[in-house]
């Protein structure tokens, strides 16, 4: 696929680089990677998400290239990256619209296929997994900035090597990353070692509020808008917070239900072995992996926990 990559890329007169809303550590690392890249090329683009990189991912070298809007129009090619569908871009979609061309690399299961031309491969971990094998051993130089923006990316979506989708070639992959420069060391301690204060408090009502039902197979939370007041805390502080609930024993499926805004909520959802969350995120219209997904909801807290605990029972019960 890297033919076709570079012949879409050096074709462009100008390219737009977007990836979903709430950006983690694959789409961010994605993003970056693609830039870095076209940056070896000349070629002109800009970064454009809905969202800018959580507090933890800002150590990575470009980060301050995400933009929420554009600086120029115009642009003929979108490279859309981590992204299974167009409504995953937020409030930036409407600026990539217009693009004649669209180039899509991204390894989710699809809810839609948009772009002229995909690169998408579900069986991998992730996106910068797809990234690393696309331009290794090629003309393009994996460089220790892009290198960082790769590795993190295949870190965060393998839940630092511990997630299923952890297969012996992921871990060959992050191998080749050590090898061009990438720092695992500075990686894991700013991700994974560094919380912010309102992060740990909402993690700290997530536990202490923590509701079990199915004998204690199905754990939840829910994070009022007020709450998020309180603490001054922000989306970006709830990043991990789900798992916390899912580590603990006798849990198969977890959910961190946030009010984002009143009549707004979004949802993270996780589970273990070959429980489908996927499969409830896509009937709200949401998506991502069989172990972890998120959807967002239009009504109060209190409906969504009505519905999604009603789902993700029946989720249960049929697994």
């Amino acid at each position: 696929m890297l033919p076709a990559f570079l012949r879409e890329v050096r074709a462009a007169k100008g390219v737009i680089v977007g990836t979903h809303l709430n950006p983690d550590g694959d789409a961010v690392g994605s993003a970056l990677a693609v830039s870095f890249v076209l940056d070896q090329l000349e070629v002109e683009h800009e970064i454009v998400c809905a969202d800018p990189p959580p507090y933890y991912l800002k150590f990575l070298p470009g980060s301050e290239k995400f933009k929420q809007k554009p600086d120029s129009d115009g642009h003929s090619l979108a490279i859309l990256v981590d992204l299974e569908a167009t409504n995953r871009l937020g409030n930036a979609g409407k600026y990539f619209e217009g693009t004649p061309r669209t180039l899509v690399i991204d390894h989710h299961i699809p809810n839609e296929e948009p772009g002229d031309v995909r690169i998408v491969f579900p069986e991998s971990p992730a996106t910068c997994s797809i990234l690393r094998d696309l331009f290794a051993d090629s003309e393009i130089e994996i460089t220790p900035q892009v290198a960082d923006c790769l590795l993190t990316g295949i870190l965060t979506d393998t839940g630092n090597f511990r997630f299923p989708n952890t297969d012996s070639h992921s871990l060959h992959a992050a191998g080749y990353l050590l090898e061009k420069g990438a720092n695992l060391a500075k990686i894991t301690q700013e991700v994974y070692m560094r919380k912010e204060r309102p992060a740990v408090d909402l993690t700290a009502h997530a536990i202490m509020r923590m509701k079990t039902h199915c004998d204690g197979r199905l754990a939840w939370a829910t994070l009022p808008l007020s709450l998020f007041e309180e603490l001054h805390a922000t989306d970006q502080h709830t990043e991990g917070v789900v798992n916390e609930l899912l580590s603990v024993k006798g849990v198969q499926i977890a959910a961190i239900l946030r009010e984002a805004r009143p009549g707004k909520v979004r949802g993270s959802l996780r589970s273990l072995g070959k429980i489908d969350v996927a499969a409830v995120a896509r009937e709200f219209g949401g998506g991502g992996h069989m172990n972890a997904a998120g959807i967002t909801y239009d009504g109060s807290l209190e409906e969504a926990e009505d519905a999604l605990v009603d789902a993700l029972m029946r989720c249960l019960e049929s697994s």
